[in-house]
């Protein structure tokens, strides 16, 4: 497999921030093609580059244009000889104007990607895309979503928009927020629009799982679910858990699928909780997730269970790696059984990963005023 790669600087890599060094060598494009095997990668993304505006120095340095379109072009016997292309822009088309300084709008970004599009098919008609949503951006420390660029756009309104031309493309579209990464500030290593190593790491396993299962997401996969936070015991009956079980029933009529989001430990799930979606008529469909077996398996996508240990206040997974500590009232949980987060109260705890996991394209039902209500 040979693999290029057209974006800016979130997946062409940055310099030193905070001690992080997300160069090209630890940028997820790269480390996902090391999990895949390619044969050959080639990352031609570069800083401050989008669809309509190119790096200036490099301009003068090199004689093009460092778009999307001059990149396309310059690198066409790449194109024709590489089995997959990874299209990662939108960022800056979203806070950049144009290089005269006039503005595109979102019918000139749709038009502009369907004929990049092509341009990269006319190349080479075998190809395969691959079309990546990063998420989102963060400006004075709030998510950007619904923040107005200089273009007159949001960047929500431009995500959809990139998310509409490649689906009418026929463009599969890893779609980072499936994965439940880049939800959360601390994910960017420059509280702006770049992820730090680690979350780096993580889109490149979820890369791997993406392109393994036929260019489909664990959403695309499973469909969509509605996320219901329980903050009670589930196998303990309560009013909570009667509107929780009723509610999901009644949406699982609409077509809805189910997804619990639940946060007591429970050391033997899979026969228990089995039983218990059993016998409350609970669709066979419906996802359990657990906040300790999140921690103990992360990035495991297929449904699965450990078999969790706790050792004097020490949870351990399936392979003996310690993943919580329990110290008075206080929680800390490590992703690699080394490092360490700092101690958090318990519901600080599970505020922090519903703050992770969830995501804007979430729908999400909470606990209010003693029945599940849509979290706005």
């Amino acid at each position: 497999m040979n693999v290029v790669v057209f974006g800016d600087s979130i997946v062409a890599g940055q310099e030193l921030i905070r001690e992080e060094t997300p160069y090209r060598d630890a940028v997820y494009a790269k480390l996902a093609s090391y999990y895949l095997n390619a044969h050959k990668l080639e990352n031609f993304a570069e800083t401050g580059t989008g669809q309509f505006k190119g790096q200036h120095n490099l301009d003068r340095l090199a004689g093009w244009t460092h778009s999307f379109e001059g990149s396309i072009n310059y690198y066409k016997q790449e194109i024709k000889q590489a089995d997959v292309a990874i299209i990662a822009y939108g960022n800056n088309d979203w806070k950049q104007p144009n290089p005269d300084g006039s503005l595109h709008g979102l019918t000139e970004v749709k038009d502009k990607l369907r004929q990049n599009i092509n341009r990269i098919r006319a190349i080479n008609s075998k190809i395969q895309l691959v079309g990546v949503i990063e998420t989102l951006a963060f400006r004075k420390h709030q998510p950007a979503w619904h923040l107005e660029g200089p273009n007159g756009f949001t960047y929500a309104d431009m995500v959809a928009a990139y998310i509409e031309v490649y689906k009418e493309q026929g463009v599969p579209v890893f779609d980072i927020r499936d994965y439940h990464l880049g939800n959360h500030i601390d994910e960017y290593v420059d509280d702006r629009d770049h992820f730090t190593l680690d979350v780096h790491k993580q889109i490149a396993k979820s890369l791997k799982d993406f392109v393994k299962h036929g260019y489909q997401s664990p959403a695309q996969r499973f469909g969509e679910t509605d996320k219901y936070v329980f903050t009670g015991n589930l196998f303990a009956d309560s009013k909570m858990r009667q509107e929780l079980f009723a509610r999901i029933k009644r949406n699982t009529q609409k077509g809805k699928h189910a997804e619990i989001l639940w946060f007591e430990l429970h050391l033997n799930n899979t026969d228990d909780l089995s039983l218990l979606i059993k016998e409350n008529g609970l669709p066979s469909d419906i996802q359990v997730t657990n906040i300790y077996q999140y921690y103990a398996a992360p990035l495991r996508y297929d449904g699965g269970l450990d078999s969790l240990t706790l050792e004097n206040d020490i949870l351990l997974n399936e392979r003996q790696v310690p993943f919580i500590k329990f110290k008075d009232d206080t929680i800390s949980y490590s992703t690699d059984g080394e490092n360490w987060s700092k101690p958090l109260q318990k519901q600080d705890f599970n505020d922090l990963w519903v703050a992770h996991y969830v995501s804007l394209k979430d729908q999400v039902w909470t606990w209010k005023d003693d029945k599940y209500v849509k979290r706005g």
